[in-house]
């Protein structure tokens, strides 16, 4: 092999754009997450009653809400509430499913059967409305939520990782595991499943994305986090009442919705171009 050969081979893949954009974005939103008391300007509870519904200036830039408190702030504090919902909300239903799906998908039979009727069951309903209907009745709160979108989402990478699953079992590396006699869980936890985890891995980021924009739903709602904690959802809520005297209020919060749920979204898109197979 010649230098130039070695030198290609020893190459690192090439980073996709959007992989970057979303890690570059993501790292700022984990920042501004980790220490909010050292970018945020003023307290997110603090209350000025001299600087009620003040338009975005250089001492308050996003403006400030019907209590006084700066909305920079509070937008910068709800980076680390909707960022836990977007983990919290997502890691139990993408670990579970994908253990369910592995099984579903090396067992078939009877298996595939009872799992696509579970599935029809769930599917049925929109997903926000069973969500909804799981914490209207636990009651409001976060811990609630987790619980709703952990008992519903788990089906969609369940169904991802068995698709794929059943596809790998038929395969020839996996009847020359069989055949060398290796155990169950070994072929399926470490010869079938990482060669299809990586498209569980991809709908994940796009989930989170997803759960942050159901959270700010329910916060919005009334029936995620609660007032006066600073979530974005609360925040677009407070602000409803005041968009055409206080626009700030809500628009600056909805604003860091969009921008964290694109990053999440180009994660995912950057993820997907980095992993698929190439000839």
């Amino acid at each position: 092999m010649s230098g130039t050969q070695a030198v290609r081979a020893l190459r690192l893949p090439r980073i996709p754009l959007t992989l970057a954009a979303g890690i570059a974005i993501l790292l700022v939103a984990l920042v501004l997450a980790a220490v909010p008391q050292l970018v945020a300007p003023y307290s997110p509870t603090a209350f000025d009653y001299k600087a009620i519904l003040k338009g975005p200036s250089l001492a308050h830039p996003f403006g400030t809400d019907n209590f006084g408190r700066d909305i920079l702030s509070r937008t910068i504090w709800a980076y680390r509430v909707d960022l836990q919902i977007a983990l919290f909300g997502t890691i139990f239903a993408a670990v579970f499913g994908t253990l369910v799906g592995a099984v579903v998908g090396y067992v078939g039979g009877w298996a595939e059967i009872v799992f696509g009727r579970v599935v029809d069951m769930i599917v049925t309903f929109p997903f926000l409305v069973l969500v909804i209907a799981i914490v209207a009745v636990l009651g409001p709160g976060l811990l609630n939520l987790y619980i709703a979108v952990s008992a519903v989402g788990w089906i969609y990478y369940a169904r991802i990782v068995a698709a794929g699953v059943a596809v790998q079992r038929r395969l020839d590396y996996a009847a020359a595991a069989r055949v060398l006699g290796y155990s169950t869980p070994r072929i399926v936890l470490r010869h079938l499943l990482p060669n299809v985890v990586s498209a569980a891995l991809v709908f994940w980021m796009t989930d989170m994305a997803l759960c942050i924009l159901l959270g700010s739903s329910l916060g919005y709602l009334g029936l995620g986090a609660q007032p006066p904690a600073a979530e974005w959802g609360v925040l677009i809520a407070d602000g409803k009442n005041y968009m055409s005297t206080a626009w700030w209020i809500s628009i600056f919060p909805g604003l860091a919705i969009v921008t964290t749920g694109l990053g999440f979204s180009l994660l995912g898109d950057g993820l997907a171009d980095l992993l698929r197979p190439r000839r």
